[in-house]
């Protein structure tokens, strides 16, 4: 089957144990859901289990020699040789008919943040996913107001997703192992999101701003070097409770999402 390629960041997950316990949160989340996609199944170590949940399965396999060994195992499923980070997740629904999906998978170091950005950019389509990362990328993304790792990404995932780190996995459940620790995470999408769908993108950019200079106050962040908008976004967060020499890091997601309304609404 050859060996794990450097340049797809592949490290295939070899450990029983942990296939086992991804696969307890799988059978809740996609029991929600009317298809399943797996991003990176890889040697389908997660695939057969999966499988077994009698759902349409899709599958996104880069490896072209791992995907045609997919596609013989799991003649029932629908492959696509993609690179995941642009793939079209609404294609799922276009395509097949069914919604909503439920993702899964085994993320490659070298891609997975842009990978689970696309994919939780795609609420209209995912109801949820439980994804394994490196620890360092699921902090970013389910990190809470002051804990480690909190930015940009927590913020922006919050408004359409409750967001979790499952459990660690250490490098020896791996072949071969990497050098970093890797955690599986879960996101189930909001009944009622606190922004609509449509702002995800420009959301995204409010964000930019807001975390572009950590050390530097939100207010002179927003206020982009304009006295009279530094002191605006400051009368804003005042309303909110936080005083003018507030970091960006301080603030919760909740209030960023009251912020990027104000902002819509000056």
């Amino acid at each position: 089957m050859g060996g794990a390629k450097r340049s797809l960041g592949q490290h295939f997950l070899v450990s029983e144990t942990v296939v086992r316990r991804i696969l307890e949160p799988c059978h809740f989340m996609a029991s929600q859901a009317r298809g399943i996609v797996e991003v990176g199944p890889g040697r389908g170590a997660l695939t057969d289990g999966l499988a077994a949940l009698g759902k349409p399965l899709w599958l996104v396999e880069l490896d072209d020699a791992l995907a045609a060994d997919l596609a013989r195992r799991f003649p029932g499923a629908r492959l696509s040789a993609a690179d995941a980070r642009t793939f079209d997740w609404h294609q799922l629904r276009r395509i097949s008919g069914l919604f909503p999906w439920f993702l899964a998978g085994n993320l490659p170091y070298n891609a997975g943040t842009e990978i689970l950005r696309q994919a939780l950019a795609s609420r209209e389509t995912l109801v949820g996913i439980v994804v394994m990362l490196q620890r360092e990328v699921a902090e970013k993304f389910c990190a809470r107001q002051g804990e480690d790792g909190y930015g940009p990404l927590a913020a922006w995932t919050e408004p359409w997703w409750d967001r979790r780190i499952l459990f660690n996995v250490p490098p020896g459940a791996f072949a071969p192992p990497p050098k970093i620790l890797s955690a599986v995470c879960a996101f189930q999408a909001r009944s009622v999101p606190r922004l609509p769908s449509a702002s995800v993108w420009s959301y995204w950019d409010f964000l930019q701003r807001v975390f572009r200079h950590p050390r530097k106050t939100l207010a002179s962040n927003l206020g982009e070097g304009e006295a009279d908008k530094r002191e605006l976004w400051a009368a804003a967060l005042g309303r909110l409770g936080h005083p003018p020499s507030v970091r960006p890091a301080q603030v919760s997601p909740e209030d960023y999402a009251r912020l990027y309304a104000f902002e819509g609404r000056s």
